[in-house]
């Protein structure tokens, strides 16, 4: 399959790497119109949103992006951040570990699992 070029991507991931999450997202927006069958698009806008702190426009993002990418685990740990944000650390660890369970060479999949059990095993002390 080859990859077709994404220019309105391309630049919202420049403008993400410089923080400009809200310009970036507008791009993303746009990319979604011309390619809605594409997961990356979704994650990148969810991104956005995450750090716009738009928390359920994000996950609805992110669960888009699943549906569409039903085999990669990227979508699942992204949610999983969420709900890690919000504090809600049991949902996240669900999603985290489900994440690792569908690959457990990603190593951000291992990062995150690593993450949520020191900070679920810190509030149990």
């Amino acid at each position: 399959m080859t990859a077709h070029p994404q220019p309105l991507q391309d630049q919202a991931k420049a403008l993400m790497h410089r923080h400009e999450w809200l310009g970036a997202a507008v791009l993303l927006e746009r990319d979604i119109l011309e390619h809605p069958t594409d997961p990356w698009s979704r994650m990148y806008l969810g991104s956005c949103h995450y750090e716009l702190r738009n928390y359920e426009t994000a996950l609805e993002h992110f669960r888009i992006a699943e549906s569409l990418a039903p085999d990669d685990s990227a979508p699942i740990g992204l949610q999983g951040d969420v709900f890690a944000a919000r504090g809600e650390w049991e949902r996240a660890g669900e999603l985290y570990q489900r994440a690792l369970a569908m690959n457990p060479d990603d190593t951000l999949a291992q990062k995150n699992m690593g993450r949520w059990t020191a900070e679920t095993f810190g509030r149990r002390r």
